[in-house]
């Protein structure tokens, strides 16, 4: 029998380099800057190591919505793995 592991929310593909240009940024460190939260957790979200938690996921679409972006385009829903029960 298998187990569903639930979902996650995680940064669509290709969103770094769009914001980037959406905020007009140069680095990640300004689009950290420019949607107010750590550099580092920044990262982390990016590059799928870190899920966006709703700090995160609230500040990026306050800062995303005046420029006409919205959860669908910046975020998707993953279903995780399911894993095998004995």
């Amino acid at each position: 029998m298998y187990m569903s592991q639930g979902a996650t929310i995680r940064l669509r593909q290709g969103a770094g380099e769009r914001l980037k240009r959406v905020f007009d940024c140069t680095t990640n460190t300004q689009v950290a800057e420019s949607i107010g939260v750590d550099q580092g957790h920044y990262s982390r979200v990016l590059n799928g190591r870190a899920d966006p938690g709703p700090y995160f996921q609230g500040n990026l679409l306050l800062a995303a919505r005046d420029h006409g972006l919205t959860f669908d385009d910046l975020f998707e829903v993953v279903e995780l793995e399911e894993r095998k029960s004995a």
